[in-house]
């Protein structure tokens, strides 16, 4: 029972709110008030005088004169929610009035549209004057839209006759009107000789223009004809650079230039003016630099551009290296004062000295007695005395005088000098020694006895550590000079000494043969004594016979053959050489291997073969000699054939007959056994085939023999 009553409850409340909201809906979409005014359009006829709309009313508007429909929007608006009116907010749009043109030498200044109620302007060229009115209005006349008046037209601005001057004229007489842009020049009268000329004092030329785009005017006054002079140019300590005149006149323009070291005070150029004066007044050239600085003896002028040297110019001038002014003192500056003038200029640049060199247990080397002093860069060689050495064992130094005052390389000190062993060379002597007691630098030089040669250097130095450099030589054995051969000569000829392994090589006269070793050397046989090897060799006439080999011949083909000759052997075709191809001539005067012989080639008779008949057959036949033969096939005769013997011993074609093959073979005996032959026969058959096959290899054997 408390469900159910907590369910009507709630019935009753929802009915309520929905009666609530219906009355707010009637409430706030009731009605509107009058619909806008567009400037556009305007309400139809019928709804004129409605002042409230019911909600969901809908008015139509129509288009006011000049202005058409959008149709692209409605024509019409509804009463909305709010009391509101919903729709377009424009519903008609300006109607376009046509382009109005431009005008003759004038522009139009391009609207955005040229709609409806929009305003053209109008302007002219420059020169040109607007005549009319400079805007018209798209309206709209008798429904009809269209431009409110014509587009004005573009006159040209014209200018009055320009004025007449006095002793001149210009070039538009004659002419009567003169338009923006005209120009006119004038000219002043010619004069009769003797007088003086008018010079045109103004702008030759003037123009008509305007300054309001309504009014010509000229752009100058008129210029004048006058007699204008100036007097002649002159600057002191400068010159005139334009071109000279007799006279100058009104516009003449004169430029100058001043002398070197000079400078302008004013302009360099001046004009004669309309009042006979120069226009700026003349220049003066002043003094503005001092003179070329002095030259100082032994001394540059330090960082110098350019050959002008204003007031408050500092010159540096350097020493030259190893010069100064003064002690410790190496430049000197000068300035240019007001009154174009150097302040003090220095004296001469003077060497350094250097300070005289005692060096103890020594002395300088070729010096005067009268000189008192030592200056920059000159050079001293001193030297120790007899016994004494400089550090290093030098002898002599060389000094120089520097330009700082000192001496390069430092005065250095003389040491006691060491000594070197005096030299003891077996079978040896001293035969120079250029000082005594073999002090350092002392050079010696060494020579050995007779029968003796030298091994190293036969000149040596004490060195400064006491040794001797190169090391001392030794003297070692030698041989004497080899023996002479009559005719002949050895290549140690002017030698008197032939260390061990020394060679020579003899040679003989022109025309003689060298019989014998050509070279022999200087050996030891027992270690000790040395001796030459062998004997020497000799040299004879020999001449070896000319080599006859009958049916050949040889190789070089020469006049004589002398002792060593080699000759080599070869047989004309058809013969074979029987002996050795090579033979050289000896001391004796022969040949040796003995000479060969060319005897004619020879064919040896074919080897046997199985089946093969020959005619005429013999052991041996000579070439070009031919043979026939015949094959035999199962006891019958095959056709003839024939071979030739070669020029190199060869049958040509080689006799042959075609051998049965082994299937061939195997047939024939198959076939002896199918015949009945008995075993016995059958086996003297083999027999006898065997026999054969060694016949046929030992005459092969025989053959080769013969060849070889």
């Amino acid at each position: 029972m408390p469900a159910l009553e907590l369910g009507r409850q709630r019935d009753r409340a929802a009915i309520l709110g929905l009666f609530v909201t219906t009355a707010l809906v009637v409430a706030v979409d009731s009605a509107c008030d009058a619909p806008p005014r567009f400037p556009s359009a305007e309400l139809q006829e019928r709804y004129k005088g409605t002042t409230i709309f019911a909600y969901k009313s809908i008015v139509q508007y129509v288009c006011r004169p000049g202005y058409t429909r959008d149709v692209n929007v409605g024509d019409s608006l509804t009463c909305g929610r709010g009391n509101k009116w919903y729709g377009p907010e424009e519903i008609c749009i300006p109607k376009q009035c046509t382009y109005p043109g431009e005008p003759a030498n004038g522009r139009l200044i391009l609207p955005e549209k040229f709609s409806f109620g929009s305003a053209v302007n109008f302007t002219c060229n420059t020169g040109y004057r607007l005549v009319g009115n400079p805007q018209i209005w798209c309206v709209v006349k008798n429904g009809v839209v269209m431009w409110d008046r014509d587009i004005p037209i573009c006159e040209a601005i014209p200018c009055s006759p320009p004025p007449e001057i006095a002793n001149g004229q210009h070039n538009g007489a004659g002419k009567e009107l003169f338009e923006y842009g005209a120009s006119v020049t004038y000219t002043c009268n010619t004069v009769k000789r003797g007088e003086k000329p008018f010079s045109l004092v103004g702008d030759a030329s003037i123009f008509c223009t305007t300054t309001d785009n309504v009014n010509g005017v000229w752009s100058k006054p008129a210029p004048k004809c006058k007699v204008v002079n100036c007097e002649q140019p002159s600057v002191e300590n400068g010159q005139l650079l334009s071109r000279y005149r007799a006279e100058y006149v009104y516009g003449d323009t004169v430029v100058f230039d001043c002398n070197f070291r000079y400078t302008l005070n004013s302009s360099d150029a001046s004009t004669c003016s309309e009042n006979g004066l120069w226009d700026p007044p003349l220049p003066h050239c002043l003094l503005s630099s001092c003179g070329d600085p002095p030259d100082v003896h032994n001394a540059v002028k330090a960082k110098l551009a350019g050959n002008l040297f204003p007031v408050g110019t500092v010159i540096t001038y350097e020493c030259w290296e190893g010069h100064q002014f003064s002690p410790g003192e190496d430049t000197w500056h000068i300035t240019c004062l007001p009154d174009f003038t150097w302040t003090e200029t220095p004296h001469s640049c003077e060497r350094i000295r250097c300070p005289d060199p005692a060096i103890r247990n020594g002395k300088p080397l070729g010096v005067p007695e009268s000189q008192e002093h030592y200056e920059y860069g000159d050079i001293l060689e001193v030297t120790c005395n007899d016994g004494y050495a400089f550090k290093g064992r030098s002898r002599n130094v060389m000094l120089q005088c520097t330009s700082d005052g000192s001496w390069n390389p430092a005065v250095p000190e003389c040491f006691p000098e060491p000594r070197c062993p005096r030299p003891d060379t077996a079978h040896g002597k001293e035969v120079y020694q250029s000082k005594k007691d073999y002090t350092v630098g002392t050079q010696l030089r060494l020579e050995c006895d007779t029968g003796y040669v030298l091994r190293g250097q036969d000149m040596t130095e004490c060195q400064a550590d006491a040794t001797w450099a190169p090391p001392l030589p030794f003297c070692d054995k030698v041989c004497g000079p080899p023996p002479q051969i009559s005719n002949g000569q050895h290549s140690g000829l002017g030698k008197e000494q032939f260390s061990y392994g020394t060679e020579v090589t003899y040679s003989c006269a022109e025309g003689l043969s060298l019989i014998g070793d050509a070279t022999m050397y200087c050996t030891s046989d027992d270690g000790v004594n040395l001796a030459w090897s062998g004997r020497a060799p000799e040299c004879r006439v020999v001449r070896c016979p000319r080599p006859m080999v009958e049916r050949g011949r040889m190789t070089p083909q020469r006049f004589t053959f002398p002792y060593g000759a080699v000759v080599r052997f070869s047989c004309d075709e058809g013969f074979a050489l029987h002996g050795d191809a090579e033979s050289r001539c000896l001391a004796d005067s022969t040949w040796h291997p003995p000479l060969p012989s060319c005897q004619p080639v020879q064919c040896f008779q074919p080897s046997r073969q199985e089946d093969l008949v020959i005619y005429r057959l013999k052991l041996w036949y000579n070439v070009n000699e031919t043979l026939g033969y015949f094959c035999k096939r199962d006891g019958h005769q095959t056709s003839s054939s024939e071979t030739t013997c070669s020029v190199n011993g060869t049958w040509v074609p080689p006799p042959t007959c075609k051998k049965r093959d082994t299937c061939e073979k195997i047939l024939r005996n198959r076939e002896a056994f199918q015949c009945g032959i008995p075993l016995a026969e059958l086996k003297t058959l083999l027999e006898v085939q065997k026999l054969y096959l060694e016949i046929q290899k030992l005459e092969k054997e025989l053959r080769t023999t013969a060849y070889g």
